[in-house]
């Protein structure tokens, strides 16, 4: 009794505390429902609700307490109707102006992308327990690398900015937000086989120690997961391999330790050069699953073409009351990331023997290629300190980060290992080095501090007007810089301050209303630094002024929300078509308007049937010329049927996006994309000793078997023979086998 009494304490402070790492209650007692907001709004979402109510059903939902457009996708979904070997992309593409999530290697089987409203990948944060990560040159992302699906309990998408506590290096197009599943009061374990197309195996288990009294009720997991794939592409296997710990300890009745730390291993057979882009000519003689071979005396040799990715993510997190209304939320993380990159030169992938330049400067036949190191790690600190009245709740924090980052190429001769000395002497280059084409340090350094009031002059009204400053530096030690491959020391700091204000209002139980305004940042990518002359290209960072307003309905049969936003893009920046490639010269050349308006919505039939639907009409256009930039869908769609009742399980999902266009100013368009999916799931209950569940499952990626282009590479606004393009894998099964215990 005195155990469940302390833990019961803990639970009601610490479902109060704030940051999306806590949401939906990462207390050490009984799970308590809350809105899984950044913002910690923590009031009651779906408490009064029952199990196939349209709350506990609908695949995306926004929290009644969401101060900006806002889209739920809970581990109900994903472990009923998201395909077994997906990534966190494919899980977000649900949510509404999400778009993305392709690869043409297969689902899970290689690196893919999201879109948010036409904000490409770098122009929106993700975060992982309320930790911001990304690559260090462009703030983009790796979907192969740190997080696959086991190690995600939900994913949370937030199309704006938030409020001042939403911290990211792209407070901007809006942030997704992952989460890790939390150990389980009670012991358990689970344990999964998926097998399916292209020799696909995934194996997942997991182990919940469940509370240990001996530590003051703390608790543990550990999961792992082991995925590997010959690919739908030619000669393109895939393997990776995943664990990660997680452990909730308490100190005393009022304070909490999170410690988390996970390491993933994979590796992907693709080309560098290529992408796995095709020509539509090569497409139709070989296939759209041409890519890589076996002939060693060619530059598509799979053994040329090979990446290896090591990463990890740790953190440690510290949340305590420490009475009089006072509390504190504190942690300091690590992560790194370590890419390894083998590849030929040849874009060409019928390209044979090409020239190679050996020590002597004479000229020889080889395979030319190259070896290319992208490493970084990161160290930072997020605080959060709070003071509670009865009519609010004061905010302020600092976020601090510092990272360094190494990039390289050298360049070889495939066939044989030897040096390719290919690239040309430059002036200031030391002798005898001309197989590098570059050898790169930089480094990184982010300061944020935040400060914001949530108050509440009537129970039902919330108005939350905050404030932030961001700095941001990089700094360039290069013996040989990228693209002018001469010395670079120098560094440049981008800074700004955001102001925020937003309202919720609680209409009644099931009702509630907002209105954003928000500011975003993003500070210039790497490329900038990666020139002659460093200094010349003194950028403004780009920024964002957020205008949104939004309805969130939830009752027993319907979950439903509506938004409108408009959003002032300025300082975009782009490159001089004038400049040299081995000097581009950057500089802001204006702006863009994004607007348009969201909804989704489902509805509980009753017995464990739901339908949903989501769309958005979304417009990027062009200050100067009013056209719409590139990589931005016209709209989204999405509908999904779900049966959720005793021991069987269906989902039939299904997603559209929009034309969009590969270059700015509406120009060389790319038709429409679908993408249906169905997984089905039968329970047998205590079929063996020790054995709670056993769940039989069978998947289907694209049904429908639509093979459309999903990105390309063009070299004018017109269609020309040399466009290279990305395509949809086909349909795929798979079939599944999962026991709880």
């Amino acid at each position: 009794m005195q155990l469940s009494m302390k833990a019961l304490r803990i639970a009601v402070v610490l479902s109060f505390l704030p940051g999306t790492a806590l949401a939906e209650s990462q207390s050490l007692g009984t799970v308590t429902a809350v809105d899984s907001t950044p913002d910690g709004g923590g009031a009651p979402s779906m408490a009064h609700y029952g199990p196939q109510s349209a709350p506990a059903l609908a695949p995306g939902k926004a929290p009644l307490s969401a101060t900006e457009p806002s889209t739920i996708i809970d581990s109900r979904f994903i472990d009923n109707a998201v395909l077994g070997d997906a990534d966190f992309n494919q899980i977000a593409n649900l949510a509404p102006g999400v778009s993305g999530g392709f690869n043409s290697n297969g689902p899970g089987i290689g690196e893919s992308k999201l879109n948010l409203r036409g904000f490409g990948d770098g122009e929106f944060n993700m975060t992982y327990d309320g930790i911001p990560f990304g690559d260090t040159n462009d703030f983009t992302h790796h979907s192969t690398a740190y997080f696959p699906a086991s190690t995600i309990d939900r994913v949370v998408v937030e199309r704006g900015p938030g409020n001042a506590d939403n911290l990211g290096y792209a407070t901007f197009g809006g942030s997704v937000n992952l989460f890790s599943p939390n150990p389980s009061a009670t012991p358990s374990g689970k344990m999964g086989f998926l097998y399916g197309s292209d020799n696909t195996l995934l194996f997942k288990a997991r182990a919940n120690s469940g509370a240990l009294p001996w530590l003051g009720g703390a608790r543990y997991l550990v999961n792992y997961q082991h995925n590997s794939s010959d690919g739908y592409q030619s000669f393109s296997p895939v393997k990776g391999d995943n664990v990660l710990f997680k452990m909730l300890v308490p100190l005393g009745e009022n304070t909490l330790v999170t410690l988390l730390t996970t390491f993933n291993w994979n590796t992907y057979y693709q080309s560098d050069a290529t992408k796995g882009q095709l020509t539509e000519a090569l497409a139709q003689r070989f296939g759209k699953d041409f890519a890589l071979g076996n002939n060693p005396l060619m530059a598509n040799y799979y053994a040329y073409n090979r990446t290896r990715k090591h990463t990890g993510f740790s953190y440690l997190r510290l949340q305590s009351t420490l009475g009089e209304g006072f509390s504190l939320d504190d942690t300091v993380y690590y992560y790194f990331y370590h890419n390894s990159t083998l590849s030929s030169s040849a874009k060409d992938p019928l390209a044979g023997l090409g020239a190679v330049i050996l020590g002597n400067g004479k000229k020889s036949l080889g395979i030319p290629g190259y070896d290319k190191l992208n490493g970084y790690w990161l160290v930072g600190n997020i605080l959060r300190l709070h003071k509670d009245w009865s009519f609010g709740r004061a905010t302020a924090g600092l976020w601090v980060e510092t990272g360094a980052t190494q990039r390289g190429r050298v360049d070889y001769d495939l066939l044989t290992g030897a040096p390719n000395y290919d690239q040309k002497p430059v002036p200031g280059i030391l002798p005898g080095i001309n197989n590098i084409q570059f050898d790169q340090h930089s480094g990184t350094r982010n300061l944020q501090p935040f400060a914001q009031f949530a108050w509440r002059p009537m129970e039902s009204l919330t108005i939350t007007p905050g404030i932030k400053y961001l700095r941001f530096t990089r700094s360039m030690s290069a013996l040989i810089n990228q693209n002018s491959r001469l010395p670079a020391f120098y560094q440049q700091s981008y800074h700004s301050t955001l102001p925020f204000l937003t309202v919720n209002y609680r209409l009644n139980p099931e009702n509630s209303a907002y209105l954003q305004f928000a500011k975003g940042f993003l500070a210039p990518p790497l490329d900038v630094l990666q020139t002659a002359n460093g200094e010349k290209n003194r950028l403004q960072p780009e920024t964002t002024t957020n205008y949104q307003l939004g309805f969130n309905h939830q009752s027993e049969h319907w979950v439903w929300d509506a938004d409108l936003y408009y959003i002032d893009f300025n300082n975009r920046y782009a490159i001089d078509p004038n400049s040299p490639l081995s000097d581009p010269y950057y500089y802001n050349q204006g702006g863009v308007i994004y607007k348009g308006v969201e909804g989704e919505a489902t509805y509980a039939l009753g017995n464990g049937l739901a339908i949903y639907a989501n769309g958005s009409i979304n417009s990027a256009k062009s200050k100067a010329t009013n056209l719409t930039i590139s990589g931005a869908p016209r709209y989204t769609a999405a509908a999904a049927l779900l049966y959720d009742m005793g021991p069987y399980h269906l989902a039939l999902v299904y997603k559209r996006t929009g034309r969009q266009y590969v270059r700015d100013d509406a120009q060389y368009p790319l038709a429409p994309l679908n993408n249906l999916n169905l997984k089905l799931g039968y329970d047998i209950v205590s079929p063996l000793p020790r054995v709670k569940k056993l769940r039989l499952g069978f998947d289907v990626y694209n049904l429908t078997d639509e093979r459309g282009a999903y990105k390309a590479k063009v070299k004018s606004a017109q269609p020309s023979p040399g466009d290279t393009f990305n395509f949809q894998a086909p349909r795929s099964f798979y079939g599944s086998v999962t026991a709880s215990f």
